[in-house]
């Protein structure tokens, strides 16, 4: 219940951390069975070991499927109706739309509780040294806005914001350089992907407001949605936790609780 709180359910991503797990226990259990873990003999270790690697390796390598949007509820539909990878979060605020969309400008990296320590488990995983600190005065939509992120914005209005970025996600060089929308929608650079999110208010006329926000991820060709999968499928939690609490913290500022 906790994981799908934070990331909802993608089973791919569930058997890779759930095999990932197993490997762990069962490679310890090699040294010392661990009892507590119903691991009583090292041969029983091995073969948890085993299962894990299995599963693992059937969650990093699983096909991806392609999705099409059933029509067009919001603008990202129309930024990127087709792809492979989708995550979608959703929160209920007691506030104005306008209210709504003057918290998504104000708010900071810092108001996103855990954003720190989630940010230097991720640099530690890439192989590098974890920084001292991160910006985390910053204004999130404005560190998106500029050229330097990687990310482009694709659509604004007072309803719903959309970003977009390309290239190769899971290496640590800088994305290719969007200069505007055109340069979106031409990128088929082989081997790489497309990627668009979105905030987007909907009013339900009782003083309330749904706040959602959706990620969407198109590989440009069959190798780059093959290796996107197993990247995705091992930063999706994270991924998850990290969007969750962006609506939690957009959700304080506009109740006038951050």
């Amino acid at each position: 219940m906790l994981f799908n709180y934070f990331a909802p359910l993608e089973p791919a991503s569930v058997a890779v951390w759930t095999g990932l797990t197993l490997v762990l226990a069962g490679m310890l259990s090699l040294i010392r069975p661990l009892r507590w873990f119903a691991i009583r003999r090292r041969r029983t270790g091995l073969l948890v070991l085993a299962i894990g690697v299995t599963l693992a390796s059937a969650g990093l390598y699983w096909p991806a499927r392609t999705v099409r949007a059933a029509g067009r509820a919001s603008y990202l539909d129309a930024v990127l109706p087709e792809y492979q990878f989708v995550e979608r979060h959703e929160v209920r605020v007691h506030a104005a739309a306008d209210r709504i969309a003057e918290a998504m400008q104000e708010t900071t990296f810092e108001d996103i509780r855990g954003f720190e320590t989630l940010m230097r488990i991720r640099r530690m995983a890439g192989g590098k040294l974890p920084a001292a600190s991160s910006p985390v005065h910053r204004r999130v939509l404005e560190t998106f806005a500029n050229p330097k992120s990687g990310f482009l914005p694709l659509h604004q209005d007072n309803r719903e914001i959309v970003m977009g970025m390309v290239g190769q996600p899971w290496r640590n060089g800088p994305p290719p350089l969007l200069r505007n929308p055109a340069d979106f929608n031409a990128f088929h650079a082989p081997a790489s992907v497309r990627i668009a999110f979105n905030l987007l208010i909907v009013e339900d006329g009782r003083e309330w407001s749904h706040l959602t926000t959706e990620t969407r991820v198109q590989g440009t060709d069959a190798a780059g949605a093959r290796t996107m999968a197993r990247y995705w499928r091992v930063i999706y939690p994270g991924s998850g936790m990290i969007r969750r609490m962006w609506l939690n913290a957009i959700r304080d500022r506009a109740e006038g609780r951050s």
